[in-house]
């Protein structure tokens, strides 16, 4: 097998011996010119060698009415030879190419083969917790050359959390602390950096819980809880409702704020089909306490607040709708409150606790799978979180959901479906770490990832995989390296 990761569909080794690449043609496909300076880019980074662009031969990509968007064919037996009906799939042929060229005597060389690829599902996702530990700018970029690599098609972007905003906000600039957001030249930037590599960016807004950075910077709109023994805005004593870190959900003034954030998000990210609004994990009992939400649970005949907790989620998330794009959620809305949530939202499912996978699927909604365990990549500080490796991943598919605790639902019973197209595929998320802590595990650990992600079921076995990362290992390493 050649040394590929994720490994195509079909591949045909017509001779091993090498023979030497010297240039890239640019392509007829205008809008298909920055794929190949992005593939320049990364020759030079990985091999240290200056591709000659233009002229005859050498790798030349043609346009292929024939293939699926997201499909590629490659030839090297003359040249390399990339065949795509689409960018996508160009750029999928160019980060095969990448993978497949060596550095022979200072010479470009690959062997020749024949290729056929594309993806099973669309969703292959990367996350990254800028919102938990704030990732400098230019580490970005790396996160986002990793993922064209591996052709992992999104990097979604947790951008606010309990602690940090890490957006910037015209409307509400006391959310971004000092040295901890990116500016709005750097979210261009980014956009534009992870365009060029086919990566699309998905930005979350996290709430209505672990919204903490919002209480406290605006409690007079986030934050209007009113204790009813007293009748003032419970926010402005800095109460224990800030420190809860979930918004008053009966405030109208909270939901028409949560509506300009996001208007922000969709200015900031205009290539984004997706917008992630959270949902998970808010402490909603919180809202009993609040008269407030009792009053707005009274006027609109909602029964709990755990319906308190859908409707809000509902309401942001037809907004997403009427914006045009289309919104993503955690599990984290009970499923009997579920109904407030358009079907078009997706629910990344990753614990059960809430909800199983396949209580969503009965619904009517899709999901992607980001079962915590392997696919949670957290501090090895926090000690009863346990540590999974490339073997762990290699040993799951994405109709799999586990978890590391006997108290979750999937922990108890790990969970498997059936295939479906509602499945629309998974994703690795990375949470509570610098840079420094993060990027061994995401070396380690990506590669596997992409392998699962790219094709259903389990494919390539641990021998061959420990194989091909042997060989290849170090290109992606070079690939970030600091210059």
């Amino acid at each position: 097998m050649l040394n590929l990761i994720p490994t195509p569909k079909k591949q045909t080794v017509i001779n091993e011996d090498y023979h030497a690449i010297s240039h890239v043609a640019y392509t007829a496909v205008a809008d298909w010119q920055d794929a190949v300076n992005t593939f320049c880019d990364s020759i030079s980074r990985i091999y240290e060698i200056d591709m000659v662009r233009g002229g005859q031969g050498g790798i030349s990509i043609v346009l292929d009415p024939a293939l699926n968007e997201d499909a590629y064919t490659l030839d090297s037996r003359e040249g390399i030879v990339i065949r795509a009906s689409a960018r996508e799939g160009a750029l999928y042929g160019l980060a095969t190419a990448l993978q497949l060229l060596d550095k022979k005597n200072d010479v470009l060389s690959v062997q020749s083969v024949l290729i056929e690829d594309k993806p099973d599902k669309d969703y292959r996702s990367f996350m990254i917790a800028t919102g938990r530990i704030f990732h400098p700018f230019k580490k970005m970029l790396k996160y986002v050359d990793l993922c064209f690599y591996y052709k992992l098609k999104y990097l979604h972007l947790h951008l606010a959390d309990a602690d940090l905003y890490t957006m910037p906000s015209k409307a509400f600039p006391k959310l971004c602390k000092p040295g901890k957001h990116y500016t709005f030249k750097e979210i261009k930037v980014l956009n534009e950096y992870a365009a060029s590599r086919g990566v699309v960016l998905v930005p979350e807004l996290e709430g209505p819980g672990h919204a903490r950075i919002l209480t406290e910077a605006y409690p007079e709109i986030f934050g209007n809880y009113v204790d009813e023994a007293r009748t003032v805005p419970v926010a402005a004593t800095g109460s224990k409702f800030s420190a809860h870190g979930v918004v008053c959900v009966g405030y109208e003034k909270t939901f028409e704020a949560v509506k300009t954030l996001i208007g922000e998000i969709v200015e900031m990210f205009p290539n984004s089909p997706y917008i992630h609004i959270g949902g998970d994990e808010a402490p909603f009992e919180t809202w009993e306490l609040c008269a407030t939400c009792r009053k707005y649970m009274a006027e609109h005949r909602l029964a709990s607040v755990e319906d308190l907790y859908g409707e809000f989620v509902g309401r942001v998330a037809n907004y997403v709708l009427s914006l045009g794009k289309t919104p993503i959620v955690w599990e984290g809305v009970a499923k009997d409150s579920m109904h407030f949530i358009p079907k078009e939202t997706i629910v990344i499912a990753w614990s059960g606790v809430r909800g199983l996978a396949t209580d969503y699927l009965e619904m009517g909604y899709s999901i992607v799978n980001a079962a915590w365990k392997p696919l949670y990549l957290v501090t090895r500080y926090i000690p009863h979180y346990d540590h999974y490796s490339y073997e762990d991943i290699l040993d799951w598919d994405m109709h799999n959901w586990q978890h590391w605790a006997l108290t979750v639902p999937t922990g108890q019973n790990p969970l498997y479906i059936e295939p479906t197209e509602k499945l629309l595929g998974t994703a690795l998320c990375a949470w509570s770490m610098e840079y420094e802590q993060l990027i061994s595990r995401l070396l380690e650990c990506m590669p596997a990832f992409a392998e699962r992600a790219w094709t259903k079921g389990r494919g390539l076995g641990l021998e061959e995989y420990c194989r091909i990362m042997r060989k290849s290992a170090d290109k992606p390493a070079r690939l970030i390296a600091d210059k």
